[in-house]
C-alpha cells in the first residue's frame, strides 16, 4: 500500500509539473517599463535590489552604477517604472545595495557596499530624505576595500539587525582578505565584534556570504563563498556571540571559484540548501542533510543537473517560476554565447533534479553578473532583474501570469526585528510542505522581494502556514486563501503576546539593554591608567578591543591596568558565569 501510495504521488507531481511548465514564456520588458541601464565597468557587477523602499506595497528596483554615475532608483508607479533623480548623491563604484530597517523605525534605510571606496549608510529620516550616518554610526569611513557582498541578520537574536561583509585588500598594507562583523548596538551606532565572535576568516578571498540557518535551530550561521580556490567557510552559530569554523567536519569547505550563495529549500524538507556558482568546471549544490545540532551537506551538483559546467556562473536565486510548489534555480553568467552556457534557468522537476526547459528568455546570452527576484504587479508570478555589463543594458524577465494560483508573505517583527529577517516560514498543504528562510542580501549583490513568494498549481487553499520569528515564538493561520498577499505580524495569532526563547536576551528600545548591562559599574570611564569593572554577576573574562578589532587584552581580574595603551575609543567585552556577553564603549585619555 506505501508503495502504490507512493508511486501515486509521483505520477500527481510529474502531471502537475507538465502542466505547469507550459505558458511560462520569459521576456525582456526593461525598457519598456521605463528602465534604462547599463553597468559600463568591468568589476564583475554591481548591486540589485527588488525591495519595495517606499513602503507602498509595490516592489521598487535599485541598480547600482560606476564611478561616473549616481545609484539609479526606479519607483513602481503600478504601470511601469519612473528614475527618482538625486535620491542619494553618491558617485562611486557601488557593490551590494541593500534596504534594511537597522533602527527599527518602521521605514527603509540603505547600506551601499563600494568598490576601493568606503561603504556607506543611510538613514531614512522620513518621507524619502536620506542622511549619510556613516560616521556617527560608529562604521569605518577611511577603508578603501573592496566589499562585494553584504548581508545583514541578527546573529545574537536580540531583536535588532547587524552587519556583515567581505573586506578584500588591494594591497599589503591594508592587512589581509577577511569578512567584519558589526554588532548593532540598538543607540544608532554600531561595534565591530569580529575577533571576538571569530567571523573574520582570515587569508581567504571573499565574494560575498549569506545568513543560514543551517541546522533549524533560529541561530543564523554564515557561509563564505571564497574566490581561487581557497575555500569556502560554514561558520556555525554557538548561540553565545561566538561562532566555530566547521567547514571540514560539515562538508561544507569545498575549495573552487565560488562566485555567490543562494540559500533555498529546493527538495522541500524543511532545511536550507545551497547553490554556488563556479567558472567552467562547473557550480556545486550542497544539500543539507543536517539532523539535530548536526550540521552535515552533500555535494550533488551533476546528479541534479545543476552544475551548468562549460559556463561561467554568478549571481543564482531560488524561485518558482512556474508556481508549480518546487523552487526552480536561475544562474546568471558571464558567456556571451548562444552556443555555451550563458545565463541558464534550471526548472525544478520535484523529484529531487533539474531541467533546462525553455521558457523564453530570448536575449538572455550576454554578459551578466547578478540578479534578484520580484513582482512588480503583484499578480504572483515572479520577476527576474538582471545586472549586465560591458555595453549591454540590465534586463527585467517578465512573464505573462499562466492560470495557477500562488501566495506571498510579508513579515512586520515587533519584538523581533522589524524586517522579520531570520523567520522561517513554513507553508502546508495535502501533499506538500514548503519552507523559506528570510534573509537580507542573497546570491551576488543581490536583494530580493521581501514578500516571500510560494507556487501553489492550482489548490485554492492552503491548511495552514507557521511562521516561527527569531524570538522563538511561532504564529499560526489556518485555511488561507490562495493568491493574496499575507501580512504576518509577530504575535498577533496570540492576541498580541510574543513567546520569548529563554536563551536569548531581547533589547526593546533604544538604548535598553538586559539586566546584566544593569547590574555593571564601569569607572573612572573615560580612564587614564586603570579601570574597574563591579557586578554583582560572576564575571569569568575580560576582553578589550581597538577600533580596528584587534584584541589588546584579556584578563579574568576586575581591575585592569591601561598603562601602555594609545588614546582612544576602546570596546570592553564582559563575558559571565552562563557565557552571556555585554559590550560597552570606554575612552583613555
Amino acid at each position: 500500500m506505501k508503495q502504490i501510495a507512493l508511486l501515486s504521488i509521483i505520477i500527481l507531481r510529474i502531471a502537475a509539473i507538465d502542466l505547469y511548465s507550459q505558458d511560462v514564456n520569459y521576456q525582456d520588458l526593461a525598457l519598456s517599463q521605463g528602465i534604462d541601464h547599463t553597468f559600463s565597468n568591468n568589476t564583475n557587477g554591481s548591486g540589485v535590489s527588488f525591495v519595495d523602499f517606499d513602503g507602498d506595497g509595490l516592489d521598487d528596483i535599485t541598480l547600482g552604477t560606476n564611478e561616473d554615475d549616481v545609484i539609479h532608483f526606479y519607483k513602481n508607479t503600478g504601470t511601469g517604472f519612473v528614475r527618482l533623480n538625486n535620491l542619494i548623491d553618491l558617485q562611486e563604484n557601488t557593490k551590494s545595495i541593500l534596504w534594511v530597517d537597522y533602527d527599527n523605525d518602521g521605514d527603509k534605510d540603505v547600506f551601499i557596499g563600494a568598490y576601493q571606496s568606503p561603504n556607506k549608510l543611510f538613514r531614512n529620516e522620513g518621507e524619502m530624505n536620506f542622511l549619510d550616518v556613516t560616521i556617527q554610526s560608529n562604521l569605518p569611513t577611511a577603508d578603501s576595500l573592496n566589499t562585494f557582498g553584504a548581508i545583514w541578520g541578527d546573529y545574537d537574536r536580540d531583536g535588532w539587525l547587524d552587519l556583515y561583509y567581505s573586506a578584500r585588500i588591494n594591497s599589503a598594507d591594508q592587512g589581509v582578505h577577511r569578512n567584519r562583523l558589526w554588532k548593532n548596538m540598538a543607540d544608532g551606532t554600531f561595534m565591530e565584534v569580529t575577533n571576538f565572535a571569530n567571523a573574520g576568516d582570515e587569508g581567504r578571498l571573499p565574494f560575498c556570504s549569506a545568513f543560514v540557518d543551517m541546522n533549524n535551530d533560529l541561530w543564523p550561521d554564515i557561509y563564505t563563498a571564497n574566490d581561487k580556490k581557497k575555500r569556502n567557510t560554514l561558520l556555525l552559530n554557538n548561540a553565545n556571540g561566538l561562532f566555530t569554523d566547521i567547514s571540514e567536519e560539515s562538508g561544507a569547505g569545498i575549495e573552487m571559484d565560488a562566485m555567490c550563495v543562494a540559500p533555498g529549500d529546493y527538495n522541500n524538507d524543511g532545511r536550507l540548501d545551497i547553490y554556488l556558482s563556479n567558472i567552467a568546471t562547473g557550480g556545486k549544490l550542497l544539500t543539507n542533510q543536517s539532523n539535530g545540532d548536526e550540521c552535515v551537506v552533500i555535494e550533488n551538483a551533476e546528479e541534479t543537473m545543476v552544475a551548468m559546467s562549460g559556463g561561467i556562473g554568478w549571481g543564482s536565486v531560488f524561485v518558482d517560476v512556474n508556481n508549480d510548489g518546487w523552487e526552480d534555480l536561475y544562474v546568471s553568467g558571464m558567456l556571451i554565447s548562444n552556443d555555451q552556457y550563458s545565463s541558464q534557468l534550471f526548472v525544478n522537476d520535484g523529484l529531487g533534479a533539474f531541467s533546462e526547459d525553455d521558457f523564453g528568455f530570448v536575449g538572455d546570452t550576454v554578459r551578466s553578473f547578478n540578479n534578484a527576484i520580484g513582482d512588480i504587479d503583484n499578480d504572483g508570478q515572479m520577476e527576474i532583474m538582471v545586472i549586465n555589463s560591458a555595453g549591454f543594458n540590465s534586463q527585467l524577465w517578465k512573464a505573462e501570469k499562466p492560470d495557477d494560483n500562488w501566495l506571498k508573505v510579508n513579515l512586520e517583527g515587533t519584538v523581533s526585528n522589524r524586517d522579520g529577517i531570520g523567520a522561517w516560514i513554513s507553508l502546508y498543504t495535502e501533499d506538500n510542505e514548503q519552507t523559506r528562510y528570510t534573509t537580507c542580501g542573497n546570491g551576488f549583490m543581490g536583494q530580493n522581494s521581501e514578500n516571500i513568494h510560494f507556487g501553489l498549481a492550482d489548490l485554492e487553499a492552503i491548511d495552514s502556514l507557521t511562521v516561527t520569528w527569531p524570538t522563538g515564538h511561532i504564529d499560526r493561520y489556518y485555511d488561507i486563501q490562495a493568491s493574496q498577499i499575507l501580512k504576518s505580524i509577530e504575535g498577533e495569532t496570540n492576541n498580541g503576546i510574543v513567546n520569548i526563547d529563554s536563551d536569548i536576551n531581547i533589547i526593546s528600545d533604544v538604548g535598553e539593554h538586559d539586566n546584566f548591562e544593569s547590574e555593571i559599574n564601569i569607572y573612572p570611564n573615560p580612564f587614564e591608567d586603570f579601570i574597574i569593572i563591579e557586578s554583582s554577576l560572576q564575571i569569568i573574562e575580560l576582553r578589550m578591543y581597538d577600533m580596528q578589532g584587534r584584541l589588546v587584552l584579556q584578563q579574568k581580574e576586575n581591575v585592569i591596568s591601561t598603562i601602555g595603551l594609545n588614546s582612544g575609543l576602546y570596546t570592553l567585552v564582559i563575558i559571565d558565569g552562563k557565557q552571556k556577553t555585554e559590550t560597552r564603549k570606554i575612552i583613555k585619555l
